[in-house]
């Protein structure tokens, strides 16, 4: 009985050693804020549409633009918000904007992906004094491409380091296996760190993807964005209608 017991003792120490020896990625830490996030997003400028619309035998043309754009970087889900300013015939209105955003680690490509996955407002006018849809607006069709922000593994450095004969040797220093981790306002990586005295070998080359100074939409839509270098002022959440 007491060798039994001495058995699973020793196995049990043996596992709780196992455990604590057990890799942990904490070498180093990066963090991609949700504020240079939203720098990159202002960066853009606005995004503005005009097209023709026809409802009920009416026929005319509606503008809109987007402001104040916002990436929320929360740990269960990511959100987008912003703003809509929208000229229809004879009325105009504002409305606030709710969507979803998903973010993604490439770990081949070490590259960190922010995507806007759904932002959608109505599009109204109003007719003897009753609203009357037109359609949806689809925001997320104006950023197809994801934005792309360089992994940690693009953080490599070199350190000199002085030896006891007064000669000096280059340490190589790369972060090497990753993990992302999402939390509030920011997105963080954990790393593994690579050290060695010679010089890694140098990533693949990364061909970026196709941008693009002009936002489209699906040929169906017929509706184009142009970016401008600078918002207009935002607009008061007025309805203004057509004089009799």
């Amino acid at each position: 009985m007491r060798f039994t017991t001495a058995i699973l003792t020793f196995l049990f120490l043996s596992s709780s050693l196992k455990a604590q020896t057990k890799s942990v990625l904490n070498d180093f830490s990066f963090t991609l804020h949700e504020d240079l996030v939203n720098k990159v997003l202002l960066a853009i400028g606005t995004v503005s549409s005009t097209n023709e619309y026809e409802v009920m035998f009416i026929k005319g043309k509606y503008h809109w633009k987007m402001a104040n754009p916002k990436i929320q970087i929360r740990p269960d889900s990511s959100h987008f918000t912003c703003d809509a300013f929208v000229d229809v015939g004879p009325i105009n209105y504002s409305t606030t904007v709710n969507g979803d955003v998903k973010i993604m680690y490439d770990k081949p490509n070490d590259k960190i992906s922010i995507r806007i996955t759904r932002a959608i407002f109505e599009l109204y006018t109003v007719i003897l004094d009753k609203k009357v849809h037109i359609k949806d607006i689809h925001l997320e069709e104006k950023f197809k491409d994801p934005f792309l922000f360089d992994g940690p593994k693009s953080y490599g450095t070199s350190v000199d380091v002085t030896l006891p004969d007064s000669a000096k040797k280059t340490i190589y220093i790369q972060p090497s296996d990753c993990e992302l981790n999402i939390k509030w306002r920011e997105v963080c990586a954990i790393c593994e760190v690579t050290v060695s005295d010679k010089p890694f070998k140098p990533a693949q080359p990364i061909t970026p993807p196709k941008s693009s100074s002009t936002y489209k939409t699906t040929p169906e839509s017929k509706v184009s964005a142009t970016l401008q270098s600078k918002p207009k002022p935002a607009e008061t959440k007025t309805i203004t209608p057509q004089k009799k």
